[in-house]
């Protein structure tokens, strides 16, 4: 449809169109991030581990192991650490709540001041968390072992998505390399879980729904509202 079209008919343009053109995926399917040059990314999100608690020797343990995992790496991964400012929201308004039934005066007031306290704590000290990614990519064209055969349905894949003619054969195809796809990335976040789980640290891999809502915070920081985030998100098209 041209842009006359959409001026003739009154009707307006899909809400995250003009954005969603310029972002590096295509969709998030079956726990992975669908790059638009073919490859994609699957992701771990890493437990913080209390280092200073730890004895000289299990801090030299740890710094030798994790030295040992990052030499063994045969592929890149990107490693990612998000500052964020704690939200107590929910709890504050649970507070709020707990005041309105109480039924004693002195606990009523009590429990308002404690409120009042947590809020301007929040405010003045500007209290942080820290959350820890790790993201696996594969790429069929940096791995050797795949067949060329594999690298041109990746190509043929993307032209018939930009010209949205897609026959049976191409969704078969498409659906094939989906699944080796997902077979091979997973293979790769499987050995960076069992590296990082050997040296104490607990990894869980990202969902879907994980994945959708940490890319959204990612280019929406300030939207807080979770009810606006998932009326947003149910209408952005990521598979």
């Amino acid at each position: 449809m041209s842009p006359t079209d959409t001026v003739r008919t009154g009707k307006k343009p899909p809400k995250d169109a003009s954005t969603q053109r310029y972002l590096p995926f295509s969709e998030i399917r079956e726990n992975m991030i669908l790059m638009k040059d073919g490859s994609s990314r699957m992701a771990l999100r890493i437990h913080a581990l209390n280092f200073n608690l730890k004895s000289t020797e299990e801090q030299d343990a740890i710094l030798m192991s994790y030295q040992r995992f990052l030499n063994a790496l045969n592929f890149p991964i990107q490693i990612i650490v998000r500052s964020l400012k704690v939200d107590i929201e929910s709890y504050i308004n649970k507070l709020k709540n707990l005041a309105l039934k109480q039924t004693n005066p002195l606990l009523q007031e009590q429990t308002y001041k404690y409120v009042d306290f947590l809020v301007t704590l929040i405010d003045l000290a500007q209290i942080m968390k820290k959350e820890f990614y790790i993201i696996v990519p594969f790429d069929f064209e940096n791995n050797e072992s795949i067949r060329k055969t594999d690298i041109i349905g990746v190509f043929k894949s993307f032209w018939s998505a930009l010209s949205q003619e897609e026959s049976v054969a191409d969704i078969r195809n498409n659906r094939i390399r989906m699944t080796r796809m997902k077979k091979w990335n997973y293979e790769r976040l499987s050995t960076v879980k069992m590296s990082l789980e050997a040296i104490g640290l607990k990894a869980d891999e990202v969902n879907k729904a994980e994945l959708v809502k940490l890319v959204y915070n990612y280019y929406n920081p300030r939207i807080k509202n979770e009810n606006l985030l998932k009326n947003d998100i149910d209408t952005m098209n990521l598979g």
